[in-house]
């Protein structure tokens, strides 16, 4: 049985007020400083899943070295902590939700930080309730229980600009930390929540397990970038030809992908050295590496990797209307296209 912890409200405000920098971590690798110039670490949020196909498959397939890269990558406890990562100068750059991106850039600590990439051009999550109790958007939130993933992180994020934009009150939701995992609508049946956040490869499982589930994914009702490649400005550009080369491999092993240069079930069998639960039943894991290639192309191939402006402001009117940044920030504060323009 899955396990609940609740997220008392003073909690809440307090990790608010204190902003997202405050985790205690240790160092991920060798410091950014003393690494050698064609060596790069990247901090992903969490365990490795087929999400992080750009990534874990450009890695495996050879392609970081085909661009003389030697690059490191390390799991992190979520966004908050691999940007700790990336601002403590223990990694390079960091793969990160948009608005976590954005929330973290509006904070002193965070102003350094440049996104030159989004990976997923749409939200890759989704709500998920009960077909035969369903919460069909924010306005059924109020005075019930929605799990989140993590205090403060991409989810309750997304929660709040949810609810701003629907007009419900944020005090009128309870919020518990749930596991991303099916066993969450065990959850809801015994009625601890009444909804919880999963990403999409938690929503396909559910849906080819035939359980009678309501899922709708967040982009319906906040449009927003997914997940991005971030890091200090100064190590950006100090790292310029090496990012470059970075973003050339990821680009180059995400199109042999999308064009179907390299099979489905040997880009899975490149990657069974990950070893992902998710990857364990081939049907299943073809299934959500679909799910993840269509998230890459949401804006049209045209936009891989590239910041869409008419996104990134979306996701940041959004989080003006929150609090969560100030009215007067720029797109060049957030963000630079400059790496996917010189491909």
């Amino acid at each position: 049985m899955e396990s609940t912890m609740t997220v008392k409200r003073r909690d809440l405000l307090t990790a608010s007020a204190a902003g997202m920098f405050l985790a205690s971590v240790r160092p991920l690798g060798a410091q950014v400083g003393a690494q050698a110039q064609d060596a790069l670490s990247i901090v992903l949020p969490n365990q490795f899943i087929l999400a992080f196909i750009d990534v874990l498959f450009a890695q495996a397939g050879g392609y970081f070295e085909r661009e003389g890269l030697r690059v490191g990558i390390e799991e992190a406890r979520g966004s908050s902590m691999a940007l700790q990562q990336v601002l403590g100068g223990n990694a390079t750059i960091a793969r990160i939700g948009a608005v976590d991106h954005i929330r973290a850039s509006a904070q002193p600590a965070g102003r350094d930080l440049v996104a030159f990439g989004t990976v997923q051009q749409s939200s890759p999550w989704f709500v998920v309730s009960l077909r035969d109790k369903p919460v069909s958007g924010p306005q059924d939130m109020a005075n019930r229980t929605v799990g989140i993933q993590s205090v403060g992180g991409t989810t309750e994020t997304l929660l709040d600009i949810m609810l701003a934009a629907r007009g419900v009150d944020r005090t009128a939701v309870q919020r518990v930390v749930v596991n991303n995992s099916p066993a969450g609508v065990d959850l809801i049946r015994q009625g601890r929540i009444d909804a919880y956040f999963v990403t999409a490869s938690i929503a396909v499982a559910l849906q080819k397990s035939g359980q009678p589930v309501h899922l709708w994914n967040t982009d319906t009702v906040a449009p927003t970038p997914g997940f991005c490649y971030a890091g200090k400005s100064e190590v950006i550009e100090r790292h310029g030809p090496v990012i470059q080369r970075y973003v050339r491999a990821v680009r180059t092993a995400l199109l042999d992908l999308i064009d179907g240069k390299v099979a489905v079930a040997d880009a899975l069998k490149a990657m069974e050295r990950y070893d992902m639960a998710e990857a364990r039943n081939p049907e299943l894991a073809a299934a959500i590496y679909k799910e993840n290639i269509a998230f890459l192309l949401a804006d049209g191939r045209e936009n891989l990797l590239r910041n869409v402006p008419k996104r990134w402001q979306s996701a940041y009117d959004l989080m003006v209307s929150c609090g969560f940044a100030p009215p007067n920030m720029k797109q060049e504060d957030l963000y630079t296209n400059r790496f996917i323009d010189a491909l």
